[in-house]
C-alpha cells in the first residue's frame, strides 16, 4: 500500500489542489456576484429613495398650498362676515331708530294718491278743493302710525333676506372667487 500512495500520491494531491482552487475559483465568482447583485440593489434602493423623495416633497408642496389656499379663503369669509355684521347692525340700528320715529310721530310716512275724496268729520264727504285729488293734481296722504310701522316692517323684513343673500353671495365669492358674478367683489 505504501507504493500505491506513492504511485498515486502526487495525482491525489493534484487533485485536492485542483478541486481546492476550484472550490476559491467558484467562491471568487459568487462573491463577485453577490457584490455586483448587492450593488445593483443599493442602486435599485437610492433611486427608489429618491423617488420617494421627490412625491414626499410633491405632497407637502401641494399640502401647503392647500393650507395657504384655505387659509386665504378663510381670511376672505372672515373679512366679508365682519363687513356684512357692520352693514347688519347699521340696518338694525337704522330700522329701529326709524320704527321709534315713526311711533313717535317725529317721523310720517307719506304717500302720493292719484285720486281721493276729502272726507269730513265723522266719515262726511268734504269739498274736493281740500284734498286736490280728483284733478289730476298729486296729492300725498300721511298713513297712520300703526299702519306705517307695518309697512316698514315689511321693508325691513325685505332687507334682513337681501342681507342674508348678499352674506350666502360674499360666501361663495370668498371660497370660489372665480364664480360667475364674482369679478369685482375682492
Amino acid at each position: 500500500m505504501g507504493a500505491l500512495l506513492k504511485l498515486v500520491g502526487p495525482y491525489l494531491l493534484a487533485t485536492a489542489m485542483g478541486a481546492a482552487g476550484a472550490w476559491w475559483i467558484a467562491s471568487h465568482i459568487g462573491a463577485v456576484a453577490l457584490a455586483n447583485e448587492q450593488a445593483t440593489h443599493a442602486k435599485d434602493n437610492e433611486r427608489h429613495a429618491a423617488d420617494l423623495t421627490a412625491m414626499s416633497r410633491a405632497a407637502l408642496d401641494a399640502q401647503q398650498r392647500a393650507i395657504a389656499e384655505h387659509d386665504t379663503a378663510a381670511n376672505r369669509v372672515a373679512d366679508v362676515d365682519a363687513q356684512l355684521t357692520k352693514e347688519r347692525e347699521t340696518h338694525e340700528t337704522d330700522s329701529a331708530r326709524l320704527r321709534a320715529d315713526l311711533a313717535s310721530g317725529a317721523q310720517r310716512l307719506r304717500v302720493a294718491v292719484a285720486n281721493c275724496a276729502a272726507t269730513g268729520r265723522n266719515g262726511v264727504p268734504g269739498t274736493a278743493s281740500a284734498a286736490r285729488g280728483g284733478d289730476g293734481a298729486t296729492a300725498f296722504a300721511d298713513l297712520d302710525r300703526s299702519v306705517a310701522q307695518r309697512v316698514f316692517g315689511v321693508a325691513a323684513d325685505d332687507q334682513r333676506e337681501i342681507d342674508k343673500l348678499k352674506a350666502l353671495q360674499g360666501y361663495v365669492c370668498a371660497v370660489r372667487p372665480a364664480t360667475a358674478g364674482c369679478t369685482g367683489n375682492r
